[in-house]
């Protein structure tokens, strides 16, 4: 009977690939999105379609305000000695939406510090009256979960039966079962929603927080004599709570790299891993 002492075997763990895989999200992502909001652009033209896609606007400003708003902030914010009124309409545009229009009024005063201002902003109806009340978010949301349906879906019919993306092709990696078979498109898209799930949770803190009311009045007249006073706009905690989910967004998406046993959380979910073909 032999009994020299055996070297325990350690297993091999597959390489992160962790740049291959961040350059082909980039390429992959890129080219998926262009395309969907290229489609919602052309169906928008035909169809009048409301898709608030985050991040994707351009805003105006400098349009000039009706007289009769003008002489309104005028009698319910007075100018103090030294200060200066800006009033301006802006109009935000986004791909797939209507504009948004939006008044924004202030003061701005010198101080020792240098220019100092208190700004109101507020949304206008199309014949320029100050809009005050809830803000819903429900295009947003939707519009939101649509895309990154969308995405999803695109990441993972081309990810899944064997099939690459142009960002996988182009970096040498493909997707596979843990039993090194191509997964299906089902779990290739369970895969997929995994993965985009912090987004899933920064657009439901949005719909969350846009139950609340944005102004302590409704009344337009009384908010600018409490900004005349001093009121501005305090944080309601939606800038805090999007600070830690992007923190917990990003210990899902990086922390198995720094901490690498093989597969990412997604990855481990699905029974699933990425290799260099």
């Amino acid at each position: 009977m032999d009994t020299t002492p055996q070297m325990p075997q350690y297993a091999t763990l597959p390489s992160r690939h962790f740049w291959r895989r961040a350059v082909a999200y980039l390429i992959d992502i890129i080219i998926f999105q262009a395309a969907i909001l290229i489609a919602v652009y052309c169906i928008s033209t035909v169809l009048p379609l409301d898709f608030r896609f985050p991040g994707w606007s351009y805003t105006q400003c400098g349009v000039e305000l009706p007289d009769q708003l003008a002489k309104r902030i005028d009698a319910g914010w007075p100018l103090r000695s030294g200060e200066v009124r800006i009033n301006q309409i802006c109009e935000v545009s986004q791909i797939g939406s209507e504009k948004q229009r939006y008044l924004q009024t202030g003061v701005s005063r010198q101080t020792d510090n240098g220019t100092s201002g208190q700004w109101l902003t507020i949304p206008v109806d199309a014949d320029d009256n100050p809009v005050i009340g809830p803000v819903f978010v429900n295009s947003s949301v939707i519009s939101g979960i649509v895309n990154i349906a969308f995405l999803a879906f695109a990441f993972a019919y081309f990810s899944a039966n064997g099939r690459r993306t142009i960002g996988k092709k182009l970096l040498g990696l493909r997707v596979q079962s843990v039993d090194g078979k191509s997964p299906g498109l089902g779990t290739d898209f369970r895969r997929e929603i995994l993965k985009f799930s912090p987004y899933l949770f920064f657009i439901a803190a949005a719909f969350a927080f846009s139950l609340f009311p944005v102004f302590p009045t409704e009344d337009f007249d009384a908010l600018l004599r409490m900004s005349r006073d001093g009121y501005t706009l305090l944080n309601n905690g939606a800038a805090t709570f999007n600070i830690i989910l992007g923190i917990a967004a990003l210990i899902w998406w990086f922390l198995p790299f720094i901490f690498w046993r093989g597969q990412t959380f997604y990855d481990r979910i699905c029974a699933c891993k990425v290799v260099k073909s």
